[in-house]
C-alpha cells in the first residue's frame, strides 16, 4: 500500500478518472443539448407539414424512439471510451512506475549492501534524467566511501606500526634493565627517552589532525613579521642541524609585507618542514629558506634541501597521513609520518596552498603561500 509503484499507479488512475470523467460529462451534456436544440429547430420549421418527426401534441417538443436510441448509443460509446482510457492509464502507470522504481530499487539494494559493509557497490544506470543523476551521485558517494574506508584502514595499520616500534624499544630496554641483562647506561636511557619523545609527538600530531577533521580547529590570526618566525625556528633547530653538519640559510627581504597568520601554527609549519629537510639531508648538506611576494596579497615561502629527494611515484602522496616512502621507513630516517599532513592542513586553514618539487637524488623544494596584511 505504501510502495512508490502503487502510489504512481493510483496517481495515474486518479488523473485519468478525473480528466476522462469531466470530459465525458461535458461531452454528454453538450451533445444532448445541441442535439435536442437541433431537433427542436427542425420540428419548428416543419410543424405545418406532414413529417415523420415526432414533435409531440400541440407542437410540444418530444424526442422520438430513434433519437432516444441515438443518444443512448452515444452515451454508451462515451463511457466505454472512458473505461478504455482508464485501463490505458492503469497500464501506462504500471509501465512508467516500473521505469522509475526499478533503478530506485537497485539503489535501495546497493544502499543496504553498503550499510552492511560492502563498499564495492555500483549502480549501472545510463539514463540522462534525474534518476540517472541520482544513480551517478550514488556511485560517486560509494566511491568516496570506499576510498575513505581504505584510507581509514591504512591509517589504523600505519598508526599501529608507528606506535609498535617505540613501544617495543621501550619495553625491551626496561625488561633488560629489570632482569639485569644489560646495565641502564645514560646512552641507553637517552635512546628510550627519544622513543618516548616520538610517542608524545605522535599523540600531539594525531590530536591536531583530529581537531582539523572535526572542524574544531581555530586560528588566532594577527599581523606577524615573517622574519621573526623564521629566525626563531632556525635558532630552535640549530642544534639538530649542527649535529648533522647541515647549514641553514635564510633569504627574507626586509621590505617583505607582514603576514596575517597564527604565529604559533606557522612556526609549527616551519618546524615540520625544517625537521623533515634535516632528516633527509646528508651530512654536510644545505637547507635554504626563501620568500617573495610576487603574487599580490600573498607571500610565497620556499624551503629547499640537498637531500635524497622524492621519487615520482611517491611525490603525489607526501602530504597524506602517515605516508612515508618505503626507502625511508628504516629507523634512521623515521619520523611520525604526520608532519607534512599537518603542514598541509595548517597552510590551507590560512587560505594558502602547499606543494613540492623534487627529483630523486637531487633534493626537494617545498613551497607554501600565506596571506599578507
Amino acid at each position: 500500500m505504501h510502495s512508490l509503484s502503487f502510489k504512481m499507479i493510483l496517481l495515474f488512475l486518479s488523473i485519468a478518472i478525473l480528466a476522462v470523467g469531466l470530459v465525458a460529462l461535458w461531452v454528454n451534456y453538450s451533445m444532448q443539448t445541441e442535439f435536442v436544440q437541433y431537433y427542436q429547430d427542425i420540428c419548428t420549421q416543419r410543424m405545418s407539414s406532414e413529417t415523420d418527426l415526432q414533435c409531440g401534441h400541440g407542437g410540444r417538443f418530444a424526442l422520438g424512439a430513434a433519437e432516444q436510441a441515438f443518444l443512448s448509443t452515444f452515451r454508451n460509446s462515451l463511457w466505454i471510451s472512458a473505461l478504455v482510457a482508464i485501463v490505458i492509464a492503469i497500464i501506462l502507470g504500471l509501465v512508467f512506475s516500473q521505469l522509475i522504481t526499478r533503478p530506485l530499487k537497485r539503489l535501495i539494494v546497493s544502499a543496504k549492501a553498503i550499510a552492511a559493509g560492502d563498499l564495492s557497490q555500483e549502480v549501472n544506470n545510463k539514463r540522462q534524467d534525474e534518476v540517472g543523476e541520482l544513480s551517478q551521485a550514488f556511485n560517486d558517494m560509494a566511491e568516496k566511501l570506499k576510498n575513505k574506508e581504505l584510507s581509514r584502514r591504512r591509517l589504523i595499520a600505519d598508526i599501529t606500526h608507528e606506535f609498535r616500534t617505540p613501544l617495543s624499544v621501550i619495553q625491551s630496554n626496561l625488561e633488560a634493565w629489570i632482569d639485569g641483562v644489560i646495565p641502564a647506561t645514560p646512552e641507553r636511557m637517552v635512546s628510550v627517552h627519544d622513543e618516548t619523545v616520538l610517542l608524545s609527538r605522535l599523540f600531539t600530531d594525531l590530536r591536531d589532525l583530529s581537531l582539523f577533521e572535526d572542524g574544531k580547529f581555530k586560528l588566532h590570526c594577527a599581523s606577524t613579521n615573517l622574519v621573526d618566525i623564521v629566525n626563531t625556528e632556525i635558532s630552535g633547530i640549530a642544534a639538530q642541524a649542527q649535529q648533522k653538519k647541515v647549514s641553514i640559510s635564510a633569504d627574507i627581504p626586509d621590505e617583505l609585507s607582514e603576514v596575517l597568520v597564527d604565529a604559533y601554527r606557522i612556526r609549527q609549519v616551519f618546524h615540520n618542514l625544517l625537521d623533515n629537510a634535516i632528516r633527509y639531508t646528508p651530512v654536510g648538506g644545505t637547507i635554504k629558506i626563501k620568500a617573495n611576494s610576487s603574487a599580490p596579497g600573498w607571500v610565497t615561502i620556499n624551503i629547499s634541501d640537498t637531500g635524497s629527494g622524492i621519487s615520482p611515484e611517491d611525490l603525489p602522496y607526501v602530504f597524506d597521513h602517515l605516508y612515508k616512502a618505503e626507502k625511508a621507513r628504516h629507523r634512521g630516517y623515521s619520523g611520525s609520518g604526520l608532519g607534512l599532513a599537518i603542514v598541509k592542513q595548517l597552510v590551507e586553514a590560512h587560505g594558502g596552498k602547499v606543494w613540492v618539487d623534487s627529483e630523486l637524488g637531487k633534493g626537494s623544494s617545498f613551497y607554501f603561500t600565506l596571506p599578507t596584511v
